[in-house]
């Protein structure tokens, strides 16, 4: 396991089983996003994307929320300035969505303005009873972030998402899940463990397959159906010159479990 912190410790980030654990760790505020937090974050996400060893991300918070947004008091500072505040966002959130390694929400609480950005931009979301979506910029006479317009009416359609905008009302776990905005919901001392099967279950899998799939749905989320198809079978040639695919059919032929190695393009050893 390995371990990288921090000097005060706000992200904790560690490796195990091949799955990067992303934990925001102001437990104290809620884990609101103030200056430091958002550069260990976004650290922590280009960390996790170069290190091979890592298959997949999980993103979590300390304590009794995911995340509530940013701390509204850094507005008051320099720390607040919107240009640094927009070049970390956009990098961390535009990496954790592009990067070729499937990431997991664990929602342990609230998920507010950019804490809703930073659960919707990974792949899968699981949270607890307790959890919530809240997009309240309204409130303090703003609007939206975080590619959050981009985000929830994919995933919500437009009508749901401009409700939630323009009155800034809480979604509860439980109505995100029957739309489908979270996987599912799980009792939280079931949080981790749930996510952590998921995970590891993952990270012994085809990564190179994994990372095709999840490049297929991106780019089909604006192409057209033959646009699409074209995409996918591009992508599966490369995918059946790699040790991987050899292995999968070996496993299917011999009905046995694949042994996957994650990588390389030559002939099996």
């Amino acid at each position: 396991m390995a371990e990288a912190k921090t000097a005060v410790e706000v992200v904790r980030y560690t490796v195990e089983n091949g799955v990067a654990w992303i934990r925001l760790n102001r437990p104290e505020t809620m884990n609101a996003v103030n200056g430091a937090l958002r550069r260990a974050l976004a650290d922590s996400v280009k960390q996790a994307d170069r290190d091979e060893a890592v298959k997949v991300v999980v993103v979590t918070g300390e304590g009794r929320a995911f995340c509530a947004g940013a701390d509204v008091r850094e507005f008051q500072s320099r720390e607040g300035a919107l240009e640094g505040i927009q070049q970390d966002y956009e990098f961390l959130l535009s990496r954790l969505w592009s990067m070729a390694k499937p990431t997991i929400a664990a929602m342990n609480g609230v998920a507010a303005g950019i804490g809703a950005s930073l659960a919707l931009v990974c792949d899968l979301r699981y949270a607890v009873p307790q959890a919530s979506f809240v997009e309240a910029f309204v409130k303090i006479g703003l609007t939206v972030d975080g590619g959050a317009t981009w985000l929830l009416p994919r995933l919500l359609g437009s009508a749901k998402a401009l409700e939630l905008f323009y009155t800034g009302d809480p979604l509860n776990a439980a109505e995100a899940e029957r739309l489908g905005v979270v996987n599912r919901v799980v009792e939280p001392e079931r949080l981790e463990p749930t996510v952590r099967e998921l995970a590891e279950r993952l990270a012994a899998g085809p990564s190179h397959a994994l990372g095709a799939i999840k490049r297929s749905v991106g780019y089909a989320m604006n192409a057209t159906l033959e646009e699409a198809m074209e995409f996918e079978f591009h992508l599966q040639g490369v995918q059946m010159r790699r040790v991987d695919f050899k292995e999968g059919v070996a496993a299917f032929l011999e009905k046995r479990q694949p042994r996957f190695q994650g990588g390389g393009s030559g002939p099996p050893a």
